[in-house]
């Protein structure tokens, strides 16, 4: 039976202030608030019927899916990090929590908010002891972060590609990482990255990530 939207009050998805989008369970969008509009820097209209994974991180999309399948088939709420990609190509850092949306007792699809990535304060970090980066390392990290490449690192702190280079090697065995995309999610994950309120996307489009 086709789902009947009106059961599920859009109106108060477009009153949050986080960021949140409606999707059916198969995961394509069915709307999108002002808020998640000026996040990605994309209109609702532009998403509708898109599948949500479209905008994250290729490496990111497996698990991410995986997330969203247990809140739309098992009706489980989840809490998670994940890295998204905005309208200007920014590779972003957000807490999702996926919420399955009933009516009666059918799942009749997904709420997806979108949250600052930073963790509580009072949050544990496990058991992981705590990487050990020097300035110049968090420099660069923050600049991995941001989607700049290893040549404009370079040129911004007029330094040599091969020395950015030995720079990155050292932060990538300080955080366990042997891409960028892990690095940057290991960083967040011990805290040593603060990413802003997820907010609009950057003018400058022409920062992508590498």
């Amino acid at each position: 039976m086709p789902h009947h939207w009106h059961d599920v009050d859009l109106w108060l998805v477009d009153s949050l202030v986080v960021p949140a989008s409606v999707h059916e369970v198969d995961g394509r969008f069915v709307h999108m608030n002002a808020a998640a509009e000026r996040a990605c820097g994309h209109s609702s209209a532009e998403l509708l019927g898109r599948h949500f994974t479209d905008l994250l991180a290729p490496e990111e999309r497996e698990k991410v899916a995986a997330q969203f399948r247990r809140a739309a088939e098992l009706g489980e709420p989840t809490d998670f990090e994940t890295l998204f990609v905005d309208a200007s190509g920014q590779l972003r850092g957000t807490r999702a929590q996926h919420l399955p949306l009933r009516s009666g007792d059918e799942i009749v699809g997904v709420l997806i908010l979108a949250f600052d990535a930073r963790r509580p304060q009072s949050e544990p970090k496990g058991p992981e002891a705590q990487p050990q980066l020097t300035d110049r390392q968090r420099e660069i990290l923050n600049l991995i972060a941001s989607g700049q490449t290893t040549s404009e690192i370079a040129k911004n702190l007029t330094l040599s590609t091969e020395t950015v280079r030995n720079h990155l090697r050292g932060v990538f065995r300080e955080v366990h990482a042997h891409t960028r995309l892990e690095a940057i999610a290991s960083a967040r994950r011990h805290g040593l990255l603060a990413p802003p309120v997820l907010g609009p996307p950057p003018r400058d489009p022409g920062v992508h990530a590498e």
